[in-house]
């Protein structure tokens, strides 16, 4: 395989990549809290010895990073619906036991008292427990800003967990815009300067139109690596095709 075609094909696996991960931000435009994804590249060079002084450049896909930026905020006037203001995140327990966190504020309560997601996920509490409240005889409740949960005839039933986590860009997606702690990965602290806002929900941050542009680009892109490397092909036989007749 010839040089040209190496660079094609890196390049390919880039475009491949950073496609699928402007997809799933567009797929989450509207799922509350979610955080935009985008892939880093860099170009590696390698020197060839045939090619001269100038060496060849590689596309090198060095990982993604999570856009952390706070998205718009909606208020909604549901009492289970809130938001954070500030860099903190809640701590969930997804349907498969494993501990999650995310900006997803959108709460509701299951038959047996559980505070949980849409997606089944069960919110956390300081402790790291689930969070269960008495299906009656509560009344209006209310969230205060350090996220503690009272009823109106009960007084304080628990705290919503919001945690500080300053290495979140090393966590894994796990879906439903959460994301799961690496192996070996420092237990979160609680955070001390963020805020938790009652009938609001923080939107996704993925700006539709960007990443629509993104995508439009990419495939482009794509487009004319595969060429490329179409391209490549056809010169090679041209040349086998000269070399025999030739010979």
């Amino acid at each position: 395989m010839t040089e040209t075609s190496h660079i094609s094909m890196s390049l390919a696996s880039s475009l491949q990549r950073q496609l699928d991960m402007t997809a799933n931000n567009i797929a989450n435009t509207n799922t509350a809290g979610f955080k935009g994804e985008h892939v880093v590249f860099e170009s590696l060079l390698q020197n060839d010895p045939g090619a001269g002084e100038d060496p060849a450049a590689f596309v090198s896909d060095t990982g993604s990073y999570i856009d952390t930026r706070p998205g718009a905020l909606s208020q909604t006037g549901n009492p289970l619906d809130v938001a954070l203001h500030g860099e903190g995140w809640f701590s969930y327990q997804t349907p498969e036991g494993q501990a999650a966190f995310g900006r997803d504020g959108s709460f509701r309560l299951d038959p047996q008292g559980n505070l949980t997601l849409l997606s089944g996920a069960k919110v956390l509490d300081q402790a790291g427990g689930p969070i269960t409240l008495p299906t009656e005889g509560i009344g209006a409740l209310s969230i205060s800003e350090d996220g503690t949960i009272s009823g109106e005839g009960t007084g304080p039933l628990a705290r919503i967990g919001v945690f500080d986590i300053p290495d979140i860009q090393s966590y894994k997606r796990a879906g439903f815009g959460m994301l799961t702690a690496p192996e070996g990965a420092d237990a979160p602290k609680p955070a001390a300067s963020t805020q938790v806002m009652q009938g609001t929900l923080e939107m996704s941050n993925v700006n539709p139109v960007r990443e629509m542009t993104r995508l439009i680009d990419v495939q482009r892109a794509y487009e004319r690596t595969n060429a490329l490397m179409g391209n490549s092909d056809t010169l090679r036989r041209d040349a086998l095709k000269r070399i025999a007749q030739n010979v």
